[in-house]
């Protein structure tokens, strides 16, 4: 067995093996532009480097789908990791039916026993089914924005990150969503991205940029947020993987 301790970043063997783990993880992702249930579903997922730390996924069922966005701490590879490993875990704790506050219970446990005494991840999980009843599990994530009735309203977390504690207690809300609304789901890198002043993009551009473009299929409206973003960043890079999850009520 040949180790590659020591060996530069750029080194061709270091850099295969990242683009390995690249194509690794975007075989993980799911499907974009889905219809699912009544309704429409899309993704933008951007990593900071080769590998991302952020997590996405669209499970669907017989009667219901479930979304998921998370985001584990740290960057690079070890992040990545740790994101396959949420993955791995959250779909076969969805395949048993249990509630969703047994669901993200039983995953910070194995997420807590499996990762470093620093490490955490945030988690927004939804089933979502045809008559628009949505019922929502916030875990330390950013918060849902979503329209209802032409208004745009912000729903913050309720719940402390997975992994913090060994045995926690997790709690979910619900929400009836009406023929055209649309939920909005995104990562921190979004919101704390900066522009040349150092300034942040923030919330409230988030949901004005949302609300600019409320009337648009889901694929539209991310690309609207994302040119919204790029110009206010301009020549600054990003700080973090860049995340946007979406769904429209047909």
């Amino acid at each position: 067995m040949h180790f590659k301790w020591g060996l530069p970043m750029d080194h061709p063997a270091l850099l295969a093996d990242l683009e390995l783990a690249q194509q690794v993880q975007q075989s993980l992702l799911p499907a974009h532009r889905q219809s699912l249930h009544g309704w429409k579903v899309d993704f933008a997922f951007e990593p900071f480097a080769h590998v991302s730390g952020d997590y996405v996924d669209i499970i669907s069922g017989p009667q219901s789908f479930h979304f998921l966005l998370g985001d584990v701490s740290g960057k690079g590879v070890a992040a990545s990791m740790l994101m396959s490993h949420l993955h791995a875990t959250m779909r076969a704790l969805l395949s048993t039916d249990l509630p969703l506050e047994q669901v993200v219970a039983a995953a910070s446990r194995a997420f807590c026993h499996s990762s470093l005494p620093a490490q955490f991840a945030t988690l927004l999980i939804g089933r979502a089914d045809r008559n628009g009843s949505v019922e929502l599990l916030n875990a330390g994530h950013t918060p849902l924005i979503y329209s209802s009735a032409a208004a745009v309203h912000i729903l913050p977390a309720g719940n402390i990150p997975l992994g913090l504690f060994c045995e926690s207690r997790f709690a979910a809300t619900r929400l009836a969503v009406s023929s055209g609304d649309t939920l909005l789901l995104h990562t921190d890198g979004i919101t704390e991205s900066c522009n040349a002043d150092g300034e942040e993009f923030g919330v409230e551009r988030l949901q004005s940029s949302f609300a600019a473009a409320l009337q648009q299929a889901p694929d539209t409206l991310i690309s609207h947020i994302r040119r919204d973003l790029a110009a206010f960043t301009s020549e600054t890079s990003p700080p973090d993987d860049l995340t946007l999850l979406t769904l429209q009520r047909t």
